[in-house]
């Protein structure tokens, strides 16, 4: 055969088959999970075998929308929280800037930490005054 024969064989067209399977990824621990529940109910005298597919198609149908938002709650990151929490005060309370608004969720979070700022405030302007009424006299 020659290279020109050889091209021939190559360029053929072939049959295309469509796959009904898509890879998908997950977590080791996750697919230890589903491979040990697949071989559980594997143990069985009739029947065709479960595969994955089987067991994830029915754990999908018994989501419910809790579920949902469970999963996209444990995706925010605190920031994310902090920016949600930020949206729903305005919406509630009309706008005000974020610097305002961190300072009501220190002073309602950390009322110490609050007081112990404005003592020190309060302080340094009980010392200016003395030194200012020492000065005049």
């Amino acid at each position: 055969m020659t290279s020109s024969q050889t091209n021939d064989v190559r360029s053929a067209p072939t049959a295309k088959t469509t796959l009904n399977t898509l890879p998908i990824r997950v977590k080791k621990s996750t697919a230890r999970t589903l491979r040990g529940l697949v071989k559980k109910l594997n143990k069985k005298q009739l029947g065709r075998k479960v595969v994955a597919d089987d067991v994830i198609a029915k754990a999908i149908s018994l989501i419910e929308s809790k579920h949902l938002e469970e999963i996209k709650i444990l995706t925010y990151s605190s920031i994310d929280l902090l920016e949600l929490e930020f949206i729903e005060y305005c919406q509630k309370n009309g706008p005000i800037s974020k610097e305002v608004f961190l300072k009501k969720l220190l002073e309602a979070g950390l009322p110490n930490l609050a007081n112990s700022y404005q003592k020190q405030n309060n302080t340094s302007e009980d010392v200016n005054s003395i030194s200012i009424i020492k000065s005049k006299s």
